[in-house]
């Protein structure tokens, strides 16, 4: 996994080694297992990282790696299709003296240049430096689970993993006012209109997808894969569950390769229950972790313990309350560095730390299916609007709803048309905007009269697939990882997404939309695939949790209230708030990220 980070400067300043090893100082988590700082022929361009040893544990695999006297890279992540990778290069007569996929991943570039991206399975951010023509080449992976963040100032180019990484190299965060607005009146922590922007106005994020060059002073940036959707009817529903569990099994596969033990989160939903079936069909020794909460109507223990019995898991619950909240917040905080939404976060902390406590190095979890396999209640409105023009398809689709009882619709033609007219409304919205900015309770009005007029950061779609795009690639899918990243990274962690092959994804995207909510069921196409695998119990769950955490509860707490209280005054002394502001998780994220309480 490791930590990245890096320095061009063609002015005078520095020495550059003293700054890159001060930038590693601070992300040294990503990486506690060595580190390491080149420093090019010239002596203006210097690369770290910090090693998270996980294939190849010898010397050999340490970074920055070269490859030859041209090219020196600093990568984070992990390659998983990188074994047929290195087959094919052999092919081509390429030799190699490690067993990493670093070095893998270095040839790769050496015989396709900029193209080889295309042909990598995995997550990833690195940064490479080419001798020969002077540049930097940088690339992250296709959704964006690893990160990179840069600063290009004056004649200084700086990137890492993290933000503190930044600041150690010299630069001074400056707070992105319009990115609070948009936390404090929109609850979003990332902006979709703008997926580069990030809390700070001087500090940017390379984004998913993209790779980019910089040499001569010049930062340009490119996207090399983009989502494609279809609408392919060629199949059967029985044949599209078949064809998703041989590709989720291909997935799993991949991502066990690793010289380290190797875990799984465990939540008792179908994802989490079906990779860890994929781990035990792989006889995969696995331990396997969920969080829990004592007296809470949501606890998942049950179905967890369905999946536990079945497979004869060494399984280890998490039990997380709001004394370990308030005593890890500050932590928390401190490796998060943007704001967050929910207490949520502070749950998965906990499980990825008990598992780094038990030796675990690299953990699987079920992170990323939802957002492409409708598994959201939102789903269902955006796949009626698609059917609206077509009434047969509709009514068709209403009855079967009915019928499976996955949901509790009672839904007229009419009743949907009223939900349809979305964009007459979102015009209408948008002119109320322009004249009454005051619109969000408890924003002052000095903030709303700044900011309130911003073009809408959300989005309408006249279809499903519309939605589900933007849910994997703009809103949505991006912070979940960005939260995982973090919080896995905090323990020294490697987190692996096997629903996040793109090969898997670009399957379920290129399907006629019917086969998604077939039957009325949310992840129609995945719950065929497992019927038989796991138990009816979880195959056929009807009330999808998520990952919930009793917050309500956990803000009750007399020292949660006062440091909200606190935490509320700050943001009403900087004029964002006024009394009537009543997110409490938000008050004190917003507090305490600006540094107020």
């Amino acid at each position: 996994m490791c930590g990245i980070a890096g320095i061009w400067s063609d002015g005078q300043r520095l020495d550059l080694a003293a700054v890159v090893h001060r930038m590693n100082g601070v992300q040294v988590h990503r990486g506690p297992d060595g580190q390491g700082v080149w420093l090019s022929k010239a002596g203006h361009v210097c690369l770290g990282h910090t090693r998270l040893s996980i294939l190849d544990l010898s010397e050999l695999g340490k970074q920055p790696m070269a490859y030859g006297e041209r090219y020196t890279i600093t990568y984070s992540g992990e390659i998983y299709n990188y074994l047929e990778l290195r087959e094919e290069l052999l092919g081509k007569g390429y030799v190699f003296r490690t067993r990493t996929d670093t070095e893998v991943l270095l040839a790769a570039y050496h015989a396709y240049g900029h193209a080889m991206l295309e042909k990598l399975d995995g997550m990833f951010a690195f940064v490479l430096f080419d001798e020969e023509k002077n540049e930097l080449f940088g690339a992250r992976d296709r959704f964006g689970e690893k990160p990179l963040f840069y600063s290009n100032r004056n004649d200084d180019f700086l990137f890492a993993s993290e933000i503190k990484a930044l600041k150690a190299g010299g630069l001074n965060g400056v707070v992105s006012e319009k990115m609070m607005y948009n936390y404090l009146a929109n609850d979003l922590v990332e902006n979709p209109c703008d997926q580069s922007e990030t809390f700070y106005a001087n500090i940017r994020k390379l984004k998913p997808a993209h790779y980019f060059v910089y040499s001569n002073h010049a930062f340009k940036e490119h996207c090399y894969w983009q989502m494609e959707v279809g609408a392919s009817e060629e199949f059967s529903s029985a044949e599209l569950g078949m064809r998703m569990r041989e590709l989720l099994h291909q997935s799993v596969l991949r991502r066990l390769r690793a010289d380290v033990r190797i875990g799984a989160s465990l939540s008792g939903g179908l994802d989490s229950s079906a990779v860890v079936a994929m781990m035990a069909d792989l006889h995969a020794e696995a331990r396997t972790y969920s969080a829990r909460f004592h007296n809470f109507h949501h606890d998942e223990g049950y179905y967890v313990n369905i999946i536990s019995k079945k497979y004869n898991l060494h399984h280890v619950d998490v039990y997380v309350d709001e004394n370990n909240l308030l005593r890890d917040l500050s932590k928390l905080m401190y490796h998060q560095e943007e704001p967050f939404q929910t207490g949520s976060i502070y749950a998965q902390f906990c499980v990825y730390e008990a598992a780094r406590a038990d030796g675990i190095v690299v953990m699987l979890d079920g992170q990323g299916a939802d957002e492409y396999q409708c598994g959201y209640v939102k789903d269902f409105k955006w796949y009626l609007r698609e059917l609206l023009f077509d009434r047969p398809s509709y009514h068709q689709f209403i009855n079967e709803v009915r019928l499976s009882h996955d949901l509790a619709l009672s839904l007229s033609f009419r009743d949907v048309l009223t939900q349809v007219l979305p964009r007459l409304a979102k015009t209408a919205a948008e002119w109320k905007r322009s004249l009454l900015p005051f619109r969000t309770p408890g924003i002052s009005q000095e903030f709303n009269r700044t900011y309130g007029r911003m073009a809408s950061p959300f989005s309408e779609f006249s279809s499903l697939k519309e939605a589900l795009c933007h849910q994997m690639t703009h809103q949505g899918l991006e912070k979940l990882l960005r939260f995982a990243d973090r919080n896995a990274m905090a323990h020294s962690l490697e987190v692996r997404l096997p629903y996040l092959s793109h090969e898997l994804v670009a399957f379920v995207m290129s399907l006629h939309s019917r086969f998604l909510l077939a039957g009325g069921w949310s992840k129609s196409i995945m719950r065929t695939g497992m019927k038989g695998v796991l138990p009816d119990e979880i195959v056929w769950r009807r009330h999808k949790i998520g990952f919930e955490v009793p917050e309500d509860q956990w803000m009750n707490n007399p020292a949660a209230i006062e440091l909200a209280y606190s935490s509320k005054r700050a943001l009403m002394a900087r004029g964002f708030i006024n009394d009537q502001y009543a997110q409490t998780w938000k008050c004190i994220n917003a507090g305490m990220f600006l540094g107020d309480i």
